[in-house]
């Protein structure tokens, strides 16, 4: 009979999990695993290891994508309709790089408000309401019917969309092993590229087609270059909703004292990566990370002085000015050259020299009561397409030499090569393709300088001022891209050389400044 029971018991000690594939899931070996589960408390860092990669991360990242390439639409779908709009709201090239900027300029005046709401709050509702929110407001500037409107929805829809997308990055990096962090963030800016890609080719779809719909006796006028814009809207509608399925960052939560909520959340992130049930998960209790719990709503609103103090103080204090100092130079290339990409383009394709100095010498746009939008074909757009799609080799290159060589040596380098190919433009821009490539090789390198800096911010601040970090950060990047695309169009009053030379040399001291930051691959969250 003992035999008997033994033989009965030994198929479900057989039903245990291979010790490859837990090695495989988690990064953890056997008796590591075994070691934890025996000991008391285990932090954020063993727990999160615990859970593996699987399941959960995927469905992360599907939710991700949508979110990207809301950053993209939101801040750059403009660009694509001067063609369109500068005869039906008579825009000038500064009122261009005016209403390029304004969106920025709503996200840096929501900066600090976002930073200090997803620290004291919680991320998840930051993102799910915020992508949300932003998605109406895309949903009223697309029903412009005059400059001022466009300007003012325009501003409210930075205002809001600067929330969630501070908070995307740190939420992706505390749900990822340490291993892994860099790299996922790194490789989630490969939707930038899809969603760069996408965008001109949804362009070409709907703003090539002559629609208009006349509204209450020709008053409301709805054109192409409003379709487009309402197409847009609906991306960040769907990201808010798919939010709102997922978790509140267990980091989040055991920085405030709420290990219970985080270790339920950690067991649903392990059964979703392994299809082992939740009673399954290793760890049974997570060591506290904060003594003293921060309270909710007026209680979290008192703190929020003595919660930005730390930030500007050493050791913080130093590196974030750093930090936002590099990606401030870095946005003011890379964002410059990408905005006003799309209606240089749209030049150089109707230029009769088809070069890029000649496409670019001042002309009067709007001219007496008559007025010519340039004509955009296939070709045009598809170039956007093109210079949007280049990074991918980039990034992935990237992505596998970043815990190698280190962030910092990334990012230096990406920011002096961009440099020397955009003063090398003005002089073999001699066509179309030769300035898609020169354009798409430098927006990949600036592209992967700034995720590398985004990885390294993230790193530098423990959880309570991580978020409050990411929304400086951000502020600062988005000061640069404002400050560049309205002194692109003022500089080229001036020539061909002035508006790229200027930006080689912010890149240039950009990049050698890189090497200024401390280094933190492979280093674990605080």
């Amino acid at each position: 009979m003992v035999n008997a029971k033994d033989d009965a018991e030994a198929p479900a000690a057989r039903e245990e999990i291979p010790h490859d594939h837990l090695f495989k899931v988690t990064g953890l070996s056997s008796s590591n695993l075994e070691k934890m589960a025996q000991e008391l408390e285990a932090d954020f860092e063993m727990a999160i290891a615990a859970t593996g990669y699987g399941g959960f991360n995927v469905a992360l990242m599907l939710c991700t994508l949508p979110a990207f390439w809301s950053a993209v639409s939101v801040t750059s779908s403009v660009s694509y309709i001067f063609t369109r709009a500068q005869c039906d709201m008579r825009l000038s090239l500064l009122d261009m790089g005016t209403v390029n900027a304004i969106t920025y300029g709503g996200m840096i005046s929501s900066a600090m408000v976002w930073g200090f709401l997803s620290d004291t709050l919680g991320r998840r509702q930051i993102l799910a309401w915020g992508f949300f929110g932003s998605g109406l407001l895309e949903m009223a500037a697309a029903m412009s019917q005059n400059f001022t409107m466009l300007l003012v929805t325009r501003f409210a829809s930075g205002f809001l969309f600067n929330g969630p997308f501070a908070v995307l990055i740190s939420y992706i990096a505390e749900l990822h092993r340490t291993e892994l962090r860099a790299r996922v963030i790194l490789l989630t800016s490969l939707f930038y590229t899809i969603a760069n890609t996408t965008l001109p080719l949804l362009a070409w779809a709907i703003l090539t087609n002559d629609w208009e719909l006349h509204l209450f006796s020709d008053k409301f006028v709805i054109h192409s270059w409003n379709l487009f814009l309402l197409a847009t809207a609906l991306v960040p509608l769907l990201t808010g909703l798919a939010f709102i399925c997922l978790p509140e960052s267990p980091k989040f939560l055991m920085s405030r004292g709420r290990n219970a909520e985080a270790l339920e959340v950690f067991r649903k992130i392990y059964s979703m990566n392994t299809g082992q049930p939740r009673e399954n998960y290793p760890v049974t209790k997570l060591a506290e990370e904060r003594s003293q719990h921060q309270g909710r709503g007026v209680e979290a609103l008192k703190g929020g002085c003595a919660q930005l103090a730390p930030l500007f103080k050493p050791p913080h204090g130093v590196w974030l000015l750093l930090m936002c100092a590099l990606h401030m130079g870095c946005m003011f290339g890379s964002n410059t050259l990408r905005l006003w990409y799309p209606q240089l383009a749209a030049m150089i394709g109707s230029d009769v020299n088809g070069t890029l100095c000649s496409a670019i010498a001042p002309v009067e746009v709007v001219q007496g009561g008559a007025c010519t939008p340039i004509e955009t074909d296939m070709l045009t757009y598809l170039q956007s397409a093109v210079v949007g799609a280049g990074s991918v080799l980039t990034y992935s290159i990237g992505g596998a030499l970043v815990n190698k060589c280190g962030k910092k040596l990334v990012a230096g380098f990406c920011g002096i090569v961009s440099a020397v190919i955009i003063v090398l433009m003005p002089f073999l821009g001699t066509g179309a393709f030769a300035v898609v490539a020169m354009v798409t090789s430098a927006l990949s390198f600036t592209a992967l300088c700034g995720a590398s800096l985004s990885s390294i911010n993230v790193d530098l601040f423990p959880t309570s001022l991580r978020v409050m970090g990411m929304a400086t950060f951000l502020m600062s990047g988005r000061l640069g891209t404002i400050t560049g695309t309205v002194i692109f169009p003022a500089l080229v009053n001036y020539g061909c050389l002035p508006p790229f030379f200027t930006i080689a040399a912010v890149l240039a001291a950009c990049g050698f400044g890189c090497f200024l930051v401390p280094n933190t691959t492979l280093k674990k969250l605080e």
